[in-house]
């Protein structure tokens, strides 16, 4: 591997975190107003600070380990077992958007438990194909040092597959429930049509691409994977403040469709506001 294509790697890698880091400046002031005052029993507290902070942590190791791999004080097994870890980093990262979504879908559905069930099911057979592509590909793992700042891990195409799957489910479920009439014109209903289209296109061109990278072992698979931890929770974050914004946004829609809109605040309020 030529030593020049991977410093610009390592570069544009530097370029995911450096976007990463924008986004948490310019989003600070709306999670202090939005999500601190919120009770720590509230899970879309905790799932906002997941992905706001757990992500961002990854990628300032993993720069640090770039700059430590250059420098060849790497330790070869230490550095091997944390590759391998990355693909439940981005299982981990991915889930904590898709229970967002599924939770809005959930609300959509006014709570239904085969909808909840189904989506359980759903984050339950991800994480076992997860595990079933680490134990299929860790023992083809031939890893060197270079390794890391190239190739993503061959599981990553498994869990890229099924978190693709998961996503058609949510956004299906979204335009049924949508084209139905019931949540048309409203303001919570266009919301998650107009976000679920976009996080859906956002989310197939990361993760299609990671698949492709891992499948063929393209040399820029562990730069993709730097831009999926900054764009993937930055997607997650952008959800939850959005939702927060509704309530006090409604505008005419909320005039117009007064009863509608009462329980589409209601199910808001219920779903991402309760302990």
């Amino acid at each position: 591997m030529d030593n020049e294509l991977q410093v610009d790697l390592h570069r544009t890698s530097i370029g995911a975190l450096a976007f990463l880091l924008w986004e948490f400046m310019i989003t600070f002031d709306d999670e202090v107003h939005y999500i601190w005052p919120k009770p720590n029993t509230a899970w879309i507290k905790a799932d906002y600070l997941f992905l706001r902070y757990f992500p961002l942590s990854v990628q300032l190791c993993n720069r640090v380990l770039d700059e430590l791999v250059f420098q060849g004080h790497q330790n070869l097994t230490g550095l091997r077992a944390w590759y391998i870890c990355q693909v439940v980093v981005a299982h981990l990262t991915m889930m904590g958007v898709e229970i967002i979504m599924m939770a809005r879908v959930y609300a959509l559905y006014h709570n239904n438990r085969w909808v909840g069930w189904g989506f359980l099911a759903l984050l339950g057979v991800e994480t076992c194909i997860m595990v079933l592509g680490l134990v299929l590909t860790i023992p083809g793992v031939h890893f060197k040092p270079q390794t890391w700042i190239t190739n993503v891990p061959h599981s990553f195409a498994y869990i890229g597959i099924s978190a693709l799957f998961s996503q058609a489910v949510i956004l299906t479920l979204t335009i049924i429930r949508y084209i139905r009439g019931e949540w048309s014109g409203t303001s919570w209903g266009s919301l998650l049509m107009r976000e679920g289209s976009v996080v859906f296109l956002i989310f197939f061109v990361t993760t299609a691409a990671a698949v492709v990278y891992s499948i063929r072992a393209i040399s820029f698979g562990m730069t993709e994977y730097a831009w999926y931890l900054s764009i993937i929770p930055t997607c997650g974050c952008r959800l939850i403040i959005n939702m927060q914004r509704l309530p006090s946004s409604g505008g005419s829609n909320f005039r117009s469709h007064t009863d509608v809109d009462f329980e589409l605040t209601t199910l808001h309020n219920n779903t991402f506001d309760a302990p």
